[in-house]
């Protein structure tokens, strides 16, 4: 029955089991029990030799091949006596890594950071600049809106409006550039707040440069005014020779007084006014004919009217042009000053 223990035979000492290796068996060697039994012996003495004979006599015990029958012992290896392994090229890459990436997330924050400054002091350099211009090109303001300046005089607005030019083309020139990437592991933030400011030049650029053309108009239609009605001083009695001379004068000048008038522009400030001018250079064609008559005629008091007449429209035409210059003068000078309150803000908010 299951759980009950199996009863033991008597005598069982696991001979079975050497029997079935083969180390034990009937023919084995014999024991002094069976000697005994054999033979009748008189004494323990003569039992044990004839044992110990008949045991020579036995064929030898199969024995188990030993694994370790030719082993020799031998030095060991220094990998093996050692008691840690080290594998030294694998500890120096490690720390050569290590190293470089420490050194990069030292000098990849740094880096970005002067990667944005140096692209803030750019803006703010050209911001300064612009600024620092603006001195000259209120000047040339003044020049270019000044009544009693003539031509010699209006020369010098292009000198002052220099400066303006160039800033203004470079402050649109940054404002233009792309900002600077931010390297890995850093903060993009303050590189897209820049890129935000970026965005804000371009306005103050085209002020600038707005401001810049607009004074130059100002002084170009007023060069362009003064060689209208150019023909110096005439005499008011001449004889044939002189007459030719001065009817070739005259032709000149109207021609100059056309090639002005076409310079001043038709439509903006000085619309108005050059619709003036051109009325003026018109009667002039038919003036010169009736000032030349005059002279051949020996009518010196005629000539002396059509001069006065002349010199009279000539005056006219600069006085004229008075209030229109006051106008611009304000409104231009106004917005140099909202420019420099603009530039002044950037100037502070640059990141």
């Amino acid at each position: 029955m299951t759980g009950q223990p199996t009863p033991r035979q008597g005598g069982d000492k696991g001979r079975w089991y050497l029997e079935m290796l083969g180390l034990l068996s009937d023919d084995g060697p014999p024991t002094l029990q069976r000697v005994a039994d054999s033979r009748q012996t008189t004494s323990t003495s003569e039992a044990i030799t004839e044992m110990w004979d008949k045991t020579e006599e036995s064929a030898a015990a199969v024995t188990v091949d030993d694994p370790l029958a030719h082993w020799a012992p031998s030095e060991l290896s220094a990998t093996v006596s050692s008691r840690r392994q080290v594998r030294w090229p694998i500890v120096i890459g490690a720390l050569v890594v290590g190293i470089l990436a420490a050194l990069a997330l030292w000098w990849m924050p740094q880096e970005s950071d002067r990667r944005l400054s140096n692209h803030a002091d750019l803006m703010r350099a050209a911001l300064s600049t612009l600024h620092g211009d603006l001195i000259d090109t209120q000047a040339a303001l003044a020049a270019a809106t000044e009544p009693s300046n003539a031509g010699p005089d209006l020369g010098s607005v292009a000198v002052n409006l220099a400066g303006i030019a160039d800033s203004s083309a470079r402050l649109l020139d940054i404002a233009g550039q792309p900002i600077p990437t931010s390297l890995p592991l850093t903060a993009r933030e303050p590189f897209d707040d820049l890129d935000s400011f970026r965005l804000t030049l371009g306005p103050l650029a085209a002020e600038a440069t707005a401001i810049r053309s607009d004074v130059a108009d100002i002084t170009d239609y007023r060069l362009a005014l003064a060689r209208v009605f150019d023909v110096g001083e005439l005499p008011l009695a001449a004889d044939s020779a002189t007459i030719t001379d001065v009817g070739a004068s005259l032709a000149r000048a109207l021609a100059t007084s056309v090639a002005a008038l076409t310079e001043m522009p038709l439509d903006g400030s000085f619309a108005e006014h050059r619709t003036l001018v051109e009325a003026r250079v018109t009667e002039f064609a038919e003036w010169q004919d009736d000032y030349l008559a005059a002279l051949r005629e020996g009518d010196s008091t005629e000539a002396q009217r059509l001069v006065d007449e002349l010199s009279v429209a000539r005056e006219q035409l600069q006085a004229e042009v008075i209030v229109t210059l006051a106008a611009l003068r304000t409104e231009v000078d106004g917005r140099i000053l909202d420019l420099a309150a603009g530039l002044e803000r950037a100037i502070q908010l640059v990141p």
